[in-house]
C-alpha cells in the first residue's frame, strides 16, 4: 500500500473548439461579409471622403480645411491608402477591426462558459448588427477605438482572473498598452474610462447564476445560459478534482483573446440542446437522461484561491477610471470651440447653442438602430444574463457612459459591440432553453417579439436612422428611402427576426411540464422531443445571415450609389474617352468633394456661375456635358422647353447631383425623371373626377393599385391639370378613410414625388403624381373606406375648393360641408 496520495484523472477535454478556434472561424466568416468588394461602390461624400484627404494630407497631398480626427485611426487609413493605392483602401482597416470585434464576441462567450453553438451564434449577431456592417463597409464610425477598448478590458479582466502573479503582471501591462491605443482612437472618456470601469466590474459568476459545477455542490448546469449542462456522470470526477486542477483549467485555454481566464474552460455540449427523444417518457428525464459531455470542472467561486494581484489590481483600475473621468469632465467643461485630442472630439455647435433637443434617453433610442433589430433580446439578456453577467455590466455602464458623452458630442457609434452579442445570445439561449420555465419563455417571447414590431415600425417612419446609422445627419428628406426601397428592405429584417424567434421558440426542446392532457398536446409534445438540438440556433443563423448580407452587401453598397459621384463620372469617362463627349466638363453650383475624387482635371473643369451660362453652353450644336445639383434640374428643363434646345440626363444615380448633356451617346439613355411625370396628353386612370383648388389646379382622374389589403403596400396614383403656377411648398392629400379612427395615408406630401415642383408649371401640362402607402395592419378596419382629397397651402389652411361650387359635383365628387377644403371622390374596399 502506498503512502503517496492518488494520482489525479486527467481531465477530458472540453467538447467543441475553444475561444481561440472558435473566435478564428467567426472572424473568417466575417471577412467573406466585409472585405470583398469593398472598393466596388464608391466613397460616401458625407464622411468617408474627409477620412480619405486627412489620409492624402498625411501623404503630402496640398490640402486645407481639415477635419481634426483621432490620430489611431488615420495612422492606420492613412497606411492602407499608402500600400494598397486605391482610395478604397481607408476601409480596410475598419474592416479588419470589425472582424476582430466579431472574433472577439464568439471567443468571449466561448471562455465565459457558453455553448460552441450559442458562442458562435454570438459571433453572428455581432456582424449582423447594423453598427458593425456600417464600419466594416464604410470608414465611418470608430471600430478601431473599439477594438482597443474591447481588449484592454478583457486583457486587464483576464489579469484580475489570473491565479499567477506573473502572468497577471503580462496582461495587466498589455491591457495598459492596448489602453494607451485606446486612448488614441477615442478618447479618454469612452477609451480609458470605459475599459477601466467594466473591468473593474469583472467577477467570477455567482453560483446560482452559472451552468458550471462547483467543489462543494455538484448539480447540472442550467441550460439558460448556454444550452449546456453537465451530467450526472460527471459528477464523480468533479468530486475528485482538487483546487490546483481548477487553477490549470482557468489557465489552459490560450490567452491571446484576453478571455480564456475569465471563467473555466467550457464544458458544454457544442450541440444547441442535446435531449433525447426519451423526453417523451417524462419531465422527470429532461436532465437525467443528457448525451455524454466532458467532465471540466470548475469552481464558481474564484475567491477561494485569489490572485495577490486581483485586490490592488482592481483597486487601481477603479481609482484609474475616477481619475480619467475627473480629467475628461475638466477639460469637456473648459472646452471651447476647438478640438482636445485627449477627448477624441469637439463639441457639437448645435447641442451647445440648444442642448434640450438631444435627452438622455437619445443614446438608448441610437443604441438600438445600430443594433437593429435585436435590442430587445440584448435587455432580455441584460434582465438575467446568467454566465454573461460580466458583459451586463459592461453593457449598462457603457450605455450610461455613450448617453452622457452624446450630450456634449452628438450621436456617435456606441462601442458596445462585444457585450451586446453575448448578451443577445445568452437570452437567445435562455429563449429556447427547457430548463427555462414555460412561463417565463412565453413572456420573453412576447417582449421580443413587441419589440420587433416597434422597430419594424421605426423602419418605415424613419428609414435612414438605420440605413445609414452612422453617416451625418441630413434628415429623412435626403434620405433616398422611395430609390433604395429601404422602408421595405428594413421592416422586412424586423419582421424575419421576429418570424426566426417565434419558430425558434416552437422548435426547441420542451421543458418539465410541457405534455398537456389531450391526445394532440401529446403528440406535439413527443413531435418537439425528437427535433434535433440544433435546429433553433439553425434558424437563428439563417436570420442573421440574411441581414447580414441584405444590409451589408446590398443596401449599403447600393446607397453608395446615392451619396457617391463614382459612377456617374466613371461614366462620363468612359463616354469621353470614346469620343461621344467632349474632354471638358462644365460644373455648375457642385460642391461635392467627390469631384475632386472621382472627377477630371482642374484644368478640364469649366465653372457654370449662372443659369444662363449653363443655358448656353447646352444651345450650342457642339455636343456638352455638365454636372447640376438635382434641384436645378426643374428650372433648367423649364428653360430648355423655352428655349427649343435638347437636354437630357444621362445619370441620376446620385441623390444630389444629374449628369446632363445636350446629346445622347451612342447606347445612353435619357434618364430624366421629370419625363416620368409631366405629359401632354392626360394618363388614363380608372376613375376619371372633376375637382379644382383655387383655380390653381385640378384633379382630373385618379386610381389605387386594388385589392387594398392591410399589411401590405399600394401605389396611389392622381392626374393633375395646372391653371398656372403654384405657390412652392404646396402639398396634397389622398387618404382612404372610414369614419374618424381608420385612415390610411392620413399625412399631406410632396406634389408628383417632388420631381417638378408647382412653381414650375403651367397651363396645358398634365402631371401624374404618384405615391406609395403601406397600409397599416392594424389600425385599420377592413370594409368599404371614402377616397379623400385635398390641397394643402400652409402648415395651417388649405386651398379652397372651387369646383364643384355646391356640395355634390360630376363624377359622384361630394365635398365637405363646412370650409370646402377637402372632398370626397369616390370609394374603395380595404380588406
Amino acid at each position: 500500500m502506498s503512502l503517496a496520495p492518488p494520482a489525479r484523472p486527467p481531465a477530458r477535454p472540453a467538447a467543441g473548439p475553444g475561444p481561440w478556434p472558435l473566435g478564428l472561424a467567426a472572424a473568417a466568416v466575417a471577412g467573406l461579409v466585409l472585405i470583398p468588394g469593398h472598393g466596388a461602390h464608391g466613397l460616401w461624400s458625407q464622411g468617408e471622403i474627409g477620412a480619405l484627404q486627412r489620409a492624402q494630407a498625411a501623404l503630402g497631398a496640398a490640402l486645407s480645411g481639415l477635419e481634426r480626427s483621432p490620430w489611431l485611426p488615420d495612422a492606420l487609413r492613412t497606411q492602407a491608402l499608402a500600400l494598397v493605392g486605391d482610395p478604397a483602401a481607408i476601409r480596410l482597416p475598419g474592416a479588419l477591426a470589425t472582424c476582430a470585434l466579431v472574433a472577439l464576441a464568439a471567443g468571449l462567450a466561448r471562455a465565459l462558459g457558453l455553448s460552441a453553438t450559442i458562442s458562435a451564434l454570438a459571433g453572428m449577431f455581432a456582424l449582423a448588427f447594423p453598427l458593425s456592417l456600417t464600419q466594416g463597409r464604410l470608414a465611418l464610425g470608430d471600430p478601431i477605438g473599439e477594438l482597443a477598448g474591447t481588449v484592454a478590458a478583457l486583457l486587464l479582466a483576464a489579469a484580475l482572473a489570473s491565479p499567477r502573479l506573473a502572468r497577471g503582471l503580462g496582461l495587466a501591462a498589455a491591457g495598459s498598452l492596448a489602453l494607451a491605443l485606446a486612448a488614441t482612437a477615442s478618447g479618454l472618456w469612452l477609451g480609458v474610462v470605459l475599459p477601466l470601469a467594466a473591468a473593474a466590474l469583472w467577477g467570477p459568476v455567482p453560483a446560482s447564476m452559472s451552468s458550471g459545477t462547483s467543489l462543494k455542490r455538484h448539480v447540472p448546469g442550467d441550460m439558460s445560459d448556454g444550452l449546456c449542462s453537465e451530467a450526472h456522470a460527471h459528477s464523480d470526477m468533479s468530486a475528485r478534482t482538487s483546487p490546483d486542477d481548477v487553477t490549470a483549467n482557468l489557465t489552459a485555454a490560450p490567452s491571446g483573446l484576453g478571455t480564456a481566464s475569465l471563467a473555466a474552460a467550457p464544458s458544454a455540449s457544442s450541440g444547441l440542446g442535446d435531449a433525447p427523444a426519451s423526453l417523451a417518457v417524462g419531465p422527470a428525464d429532461v436532465s437525467s437522461r443528457r448525451g455524454p459531455a466532458p467532465a471540466s470542472p470548475v469552481s464558481s467561486d474564484l475567491s477561494s484561491r485569489p490572485s495577490r494581484l486581483q485586490t490592488p489590481l482592481r483597486l487601481v483600475l477603479v481609482a484609474g477610471a475616477v481619475a480619467a473621468a475627473g480629467v475628461a469632465g475638466w477639460l469637456a467643461y473648459n472646452q471651447g470651440d476647438g478640438y482636445i485630442p485627449a477627448l477624441g472630439a469637439a463639441k457639437d455647435m448645435v447641442l451647445r447653442e440648444r442642448p434640450h433637443v438631444r435627452g438622455f434617453h437619445a443614446a438608448l433610442e441610437d443604441c438600438g438602430y445600430q443594433l437593429f433589430p435585436w435590442l430587445p433580446l440584448v435587455l432580455l439578456g441584460l434582465l438575467q444574463p446568467g454566465r454573461a453577467r460580466w458583459p451586463a455590466l459592461w453593457f449598462a455602464v457603457g450605455l450610461a457612459l455613450a448617453s452622457a458623452s452624446s450630450l456634449l458630442y452628438g450621436a456617435r457609434a456606441v462601442p458596445l459591440t462585444v457585450p451586446a452579442a453575448v448578451l443577445a445570445a445568452a437570452a437567445f439561449a435562455r429563449l429556447v432553453s427547457p430548463r427555462t420555465p414555460a412561463a417565463a419563455r412565453r413572456l420573453a417571447l412576447v417582449l421580443a417579439l413587441a419589440g420587433c414590431w416597434i422597430f419594424a415600425k421605426d423602419a418605415r417612419r424613419t428609414p435612414s436612422r438605420i440605413g445609414a446609422a452612422l453617416a451625418p445627419t441630413r434628415g429623412e428628406h435626403n434620405y433616398p428611402a422611395a430609390d433604395l426601397g429601404a422602408a421595405d428592405l428594413l421592416s422586412g429584417l424586423a419582421g424575419g427576426a421576429a418570424v426566426a424567434l417565434v419558430l425558434s421558440a416552437m422548435f426547441s426542446a420542451p421543458g418539465p411540464g410541457g405534455q398537456g392532457s389531450s391526445r394532440m398536446s401529446r403528440k406535439l409534445y413527443a413531435l418537439r422531443t425528437r427535433l434535433p438540438g440544433w435546429l433553433p440556433a439553425a434558424i437563428m443563423v439563417a436570420c442573421l445571415g440574411r441581414q447580414a448580407w441584405s444590409y451589408g452587401r446590398d443596401l449599403l453598397p447600393r446607397t453608395s450609389e446615392q451619396f457617391s459621384l463614382l459612377r456617374p463620372l466613371t461614366r462620363w469617362a468612359a463616354w469621353t474617352e470614346a469620343g461621344a463627349l467632349p474632354p471638358t466638363l462644365g460644373v455648375h453650383r457642385v460642391s461635392d468633394p467627390g469631384l475632386e475624387l472621382y472627377g477630371p482635371a482642374p484644368d478640364l473643369r469649366v465653372p457654370l456661375a449662372t443659369r444662363e451660362a449653363l443655358a448656353n453652353v447646352l444651345r450650342q450644336p457642339a455636343p456638352a456635358a455638365a454636372l447640376i445639383r438635382t434641384s436645378e434640374l426643374a428650372a433648367l428643363h423649364q428653360t430648355a422647353r423655352a428655349g427649343g434646345f435638347s437636354l437630357h440626363v444621362l445619370d441620376a444615380s446620385n441623390r444630389d447631383v444629374l449628369l446632363i448633356a445636350n446629346t445622347l451617346p451612342p447606347g445612353a439613355d435619357d434618364m430624366n425623371p421629370i419625363r416620368r411625370v409631366l405629359f401632354d396628353e392626360p394618363p388614363a386612370l380608372a376613375h376619371p373626377t372633376l375637382l379644382r383648388f383655387d383655380d390653381f389646379v385640378e384633379v382630373i382622374a385618379w386610381e389605387w393599385d386594388e385589392p387594398v389589403v392591410r399589411g401590405r403596400e399600394v401605389e396611389l396614383r392622381v392626374v393633375l391639370r395646372p391653371l398656372k403656377a403654384m405657390p412652392s411648398g404646396s402639398k396634397i392629400t389622398v387618404r382612404l378613410q372610414q369614419g374618424r379612427l381608420s385612415r390610411v395615408n392620413p399625412m399631406p406630401h410632396d406634389l408628383v414625388e417632388n420631381i417638378y415642383p408647382p412653381q414650375y408649371w403651367r397651363p396645358g401640362d398634365y402631371l401624374l403624381h404618384r405615391f406609395r402607402v403601406h397600409v397599416p395592419t392594424l389600425e385599420i378596419v377592413p370594409g368599404p373606406h371614402e377616397v379623400v382629397i385635398g390641397m394643402r397651402r400652409t402648415e395651417s389652411s388649405n386651398y379652397k375648393i372651387t369646383v364643384p361650387e355646391g356640395e355634390t359635383g360630376e363624377h359622384g365628387v361630394r365635398v365637405f360641408a363646412g370650409p370646402h377644403e377637402f372632398a370626397v371622390v369616390g370609394e374603395l374596399q380595404v380588406w
